[in-house]
């Protein structure tokens, strides 16, 4: 099976790299194929999420790593371990492998909302967001990733 990079358009999937083209080689207008669909994760919004932590915990005196622990733990993702001692919660990874776009996206947005309501109560997820990207140096596009 070949792997592609497809890009949506408003009449189907367009191939964008020479993988793409190459698997569509020979085959037929028409002709039914099976494909998986999935989004890549974005490097950028990875940033912005390490930028968060990294800013709160200059702020307040910590590691950006154990910063993400918290937001993890308070978001609920993590994993809950039982043992004679007890049950413990372990966060979970946030890497490429082991989070699409789309789960990485709506992690993003849930953690706006739990640094504001617990860290930082003045300020709206929405104002945070464009404040982290602004810092980040990336382009404030859209309102709507982070509502308040």
């Amino acid at each position: 099976m070949t792997k592609g990079v497809f890009i949506r358009s408003v009449t189907g999937l367009v191939p964008d790299d020479d993988n793409a083209r190459e698997a569509l080689n020979g085959v037929a207008p028409g002709t039914l194929v099976a494909c998986e669909v999935s989004r890549p994760r974005n490097l950028k919004h990875m940033r912005l999420y390490w930028k968060l932590c990294g800013t709160i915990a200059d702020a307040i005196g910590a590691h950006r790593e154990n910063v993400s622990d918290v937001i993890k733990l308070r978001t609920g993702h993590f994993v809950v371990v039982d043992t004679r001692s007890g049950r413990h919660q372990f966060p979970r990874s946030i890497s490429f492998g082991k989070m699409s776009q789309a789960e990485f996206s709506k992690f993003f947005d849930t953690a706006c909302k739990v640094v504001c309501e617990e860290l930082l109560p003045d300020l709206k997820p929405g104002a945070l967001r464009d404040d982290i990207m602004r810092m980040a140096g990336v382009p404030v596009e859209s309102e709507a990733a982070c509502p308040p």
